[in-house]
């Protein structure tokens, strides 16, 4: 057992928190001890998972009745606020890492962690290019003044863009494998792809029995664990699957499930967790988040995406380019969401597609080749590359 002590900084913005609790994993069952520092709401998912938790001091979780970008005081005091920044330098003079991993978008407490001994690293939630050309890269001119008010305050040279705020660790930890991954004109040097990360499923139980008790095809629905007004989208998608010869389960993520009228092959349920029900689904429908792009593609499972916005767009563009799924595009109507879940039950292509993405994933490693190559760090000295 290597014994290393890590700090896993992250906030609760629907994806981001996945592919750190698979990261995390992995590292307490290669031996090392993890502390999560991020909001309250995650306290939950990391104890379960093994780590220590510690919440940010003055910021709290983020309000689910909204959007996040509804609620941007709250949103903008998290990713580019100070407080964050100095949670990190406390729990560090605290525990002396070996090793610190901060979720990408946090860019105060990035800064915060350029200042410390011990090797650094960003996870991306996200696939790079949406912090070059897309979605979150737009964000930059208008958190620009904050981010590097926050890096003045820690005696910092102030960031350009989101490529410049990643340039300074000695990671930038992709969570997709490389062949989904979107083109962009350059690759960092510093990032590494090991697959999706992914946490591991629980062992079946009631999950596994969720679905309708049927010999058709299997349809698993999940739209976006953050609000996105999303009500209307889903009701359309289950008023899709009542008119196909399927049985379905619809996680709703959010939406009361007393709001949605469900024929009988539809099974609705607030929560499932993924892991268990995949390995039993032929297609998977959802917005396009990244979370369950990744959860479907390392399963082999083909997709019908119904983007929203954020990075969602970019992610079903790679479905779809990839020939492992469609997409509808914003705001379909039930007969187009039939028609493709239809044509991707239909086309066993979609199927080959997606497991070809699927052994990609599985030969970068996953989540314990990560976590192995960040403890790797700690004996090569800060800033190697």
């Amino acid at each position: 057992m290597t014994g290393h002590r890590v700090l896993l900084v992250s906030h609760d913005a629907g994806g981001t928190v996945p592919p750190m609790l698979a990261l995390a994993i992995a590292l307490i069952a290669q031996g090392d001890g993890v502390t999560v520092l991020g909001q309250p709401s995650i306290r939950h998912r990391a104890e379960q998972a093994g780590c220590r938790f510690v919440a940010f001091e003055g910021i709290g979780d983020y309000d689910t009745s909204v959007s996040l970008e509804e609620q941007p005081e709250r949103t903008l005091a998290a990713i580019t606020g100070p407080g964050p920044a100095r949670d990190l330098l406390r729990l560090v003079d605290e525990e002396d890492p070996d090793l610190v991993v901060v979720d990408c978008n946090l860019a105060g407490a990035a800064a915060a962690a350029e200042t410390v001994a011990a090797p650094t690293a960003l996870l991306l939630h996200s696939m790079y290019r949406t912090f070059v050309d897309t979605w979150f890269a737009d964000y930059w001119p208008f958190m620009e003044p904050a981010i590097n008010e926050t890096r003045r305050t820690f005696c910092l040279d102030p960031c350009s863009s989101w490529p410049d705020v990643f340039s300074r660790h000695d990671r930038l930890l992709a969570v997709v494998p490389e062949v989904f991954d979107a083109p962009t004109a350059a690759t960092p040097p510093t990032m590494r792809h090991f697959g999706f990360l992914v946490p591991p499923a629980a062992p079946e139980g009631r999950a596994a029995t969720a679905l309708p008790a049927a010999d058709q095809p299997t349809v698993l629905v999940s739209l976006s664990t953050t609000n996105q007004h999303q009500g209307p989208l889903l009701q359309r998608i289950v008023e899709a699957l009542g008119r196909l010869p399927v049985r379905a389960l619809v996680t709703t993520s959010g939406v009361p499930v007393g709001e949605l009228a469900a024929p009988p092959n539809v099974e609705v349920r607030d929560f499932v967790p993924h892991q268990q029900v995949l390995p039993h689904t032929d297609v998977v429908v959802t917005h396009g988040g990244l979370g369950t792009v990744a959860g479907a593609l390392s399963q082999g499972v083909p997709l019908v995406c119904t983007p929203i916005s954020r990075d969602q767009p970019l992610n079903a563009e790679r479905v779809t380019e990839l020939g492992a799924g469609l997409t509808v595009g914003i705001e379909p109507t039930a007969d187009q969401v039939a028609e493709a879940v239809d044509v991707v039950l239909a086309d066993p292509s979609y199927r080959r597609a997606a497991l070809v993405i699927a052994q990609a994933s599985l030969d970068a490693g996953g989540a314990a080749a990560a976590a192995a190559h960040l403890v790797s760090l700690t004996g090569e000295g800060h800033g190697s590359q």
